[in-house]
């Protein structure tokens, strides 16, 4: 017996996630129809007796897919509600937040011997169909933005403002965030220290919750000395965690807190913490070349990863920001730069917003104008700075597919630069 048997939906969007849970519904009893835009144009199904319809992660709330089954009272969810009724009675670990997402998600699966899963890129009912493991999913707030899900352990590890195009407002991106733990009956609710009080106000939750600190004892994951702690007790030595920064010290503390909750032992936290490699185009190094260290993190895809990103590096930096805009305020970058910052290359659609906001704030900011990435690359070849930090605050999609698409096209850059530029 499938957990679909006897019911017809309707996947809209063709995209990986799309793909996958019309693989799954059809593989447990269901039946399933895939539908997506025509050059943006919406395609109504032929059929109106749908059990409910699956809507990809990607697509607004204000699509008119949303209003077509609201005419017809079919229900709308998502590919990670397709997962989770799968994975049945399975212990299932969700983590969500502005930043920090892969890395705890991928912390937690290592301690807890679980597979991560989700918006990493592997789709949680994919997962849930070929692994009897703890499913530890990241989920991002379009995915959690109508989702009714119960995880056993829920993860925010940090809220900052993002992807407000998307949602129209920093309080419904908070809302889409605490979506995670709304529908929890029990189990644990992890809050990194970067969660501001505020952003979840309106949460509500039957979840115990559970707080990290990296200053101070909490009722949770904390360090006390040299030691990551958990509810009065020493985990293992801080010197075990092999990322660098300050940032991947509050993941950290979030991993732990998680993966405890979940009946990890200390010795599968130290092996995590001690073996994690960090995430390609996430602070990662380049190569040093025309007299500079270049540094890609092309991950840091809103203001606050990129003052982390820059925080971690050394020297002078010449930081190239720029893309595709999310409604961001620019304001927030260049009132908390860092005084190492001497050039800020500003390329994609949003340069001239960039380019804007820093005159206005750091006059004294040298500030270069380009079209695109290969053209920021060679200006950054001719600044005095002693780093060039890739790190945009911004999406890749005026340019590229991906964040990684980006980080490789950068990496291509920078190694031909020497034959190019550096002669």
């Amino acid at each position: 017996m499938g957990v679909f048997d006897g019911k017809r939906y309707f996947v809209y969007g063709n995209g990986v996630s799309g793909k996958s849970a019309c693989r799954a519904i059809k593989k447990n009893g269901g039946k399933a129809k895939l539908f997506a835009d025509d050059r943006g144009r919406f395609i109504a199904p032929r059929e109106n007796h749908y059990d409910g319809a699956i809507i990809s992660p990607g697509i607004k709330p204000t699509h008119a897919v949303y209003e077509y089954c609201k005419e017809r009272a079919i229900p709308t969810l998502g590919e990670v509600e397709i997962g989770f009724e799968i994975a049945g009675e399975r212990r299932i670990i969700g983590v969500t937040g502005t930043n920090g997402k892969t890395t705890v998600t991928r912390l937690i699966a290592d301690m807890v011997g679980g597979v991560a899963c989700g918006n990493i890129g592997y789709p949680i009912s994919t997962a849930a169909m070929k692994t009897d493991k703890t499913l530890v999913c990241e989920l991002s707030s379009f995915q959690l933005n109508k989702a009714n899900i119960s995880p056993d352990v829920a993860v925010i590890t940090n809220i900052a403002p993002d992807h407000l195009d998307w949602h129209g407002s920093f309080e419904n991106y908070c809302a889409s965030k605490c979506n995670i733990a709304a529908n929890m009956d029990g189990g644990y609710l992890v809050l990194g220290e970067d969660v501001p009080v505020g952003a979840i106000s309106s949460l509500s939750t039957r979840a115990e919750i559970v707080r990290c600190s990296s200053s101070s004892m909490c009722d949770g994951a904390y360090i006390a000395g040299d030691y990551f702690c958990f509810m009065g007790k020493r985990v293992c030595p801080t010197d075990y965690l092999r990322l660098p920064g300050v940032h991947n010290v509050k993941n950290a503390l979030c991993a732990i807190a998680a993966a405890m909750c979940a009946g990890a032992d200390n010795s599968a936290v130290l092996s995590a913490l001690s073996t994690i490699a960090p995430s390609p185009h996430r602070i990662e190094y380049v190569g040093r070349t025309c007299g500079k260290v270049w540094i890609d993190d092309s991950k840091g895809t809103n203001v606050s990863a990129c003052l982390a990103a820059v925080a971690q590096t050394v020297g002078t930096v010449c930081l190239i920001a720029g893309g595709r805009g999310k409604a961001t305020d620019f304001s927030e970058l260049f009132e908390n730069i860092d005084k190492r910052v001497i050039e800020v290359v500003a390329m994609g659609e949003t340069s001239q917003a960039i380019r804007d906001s820093a005159a206005s704030i750091t006059p004294e900011l040298k500030i270069t104008v380009v079209n695109g990435l290969a053209d920021a690359v060679r200006a950054a070849a001719l600044s005095s700075a002693e780093t060039v930090l890739l790190s945009p605050a911004c999406a890749s999609f005026d340019e590229f597919k991906s964040y990684a698409e980006r980080g490789e096209k950068f990496q291509e850059e920078v190694k031909s630069l020497c034959k190019r530029d550096c002669k």
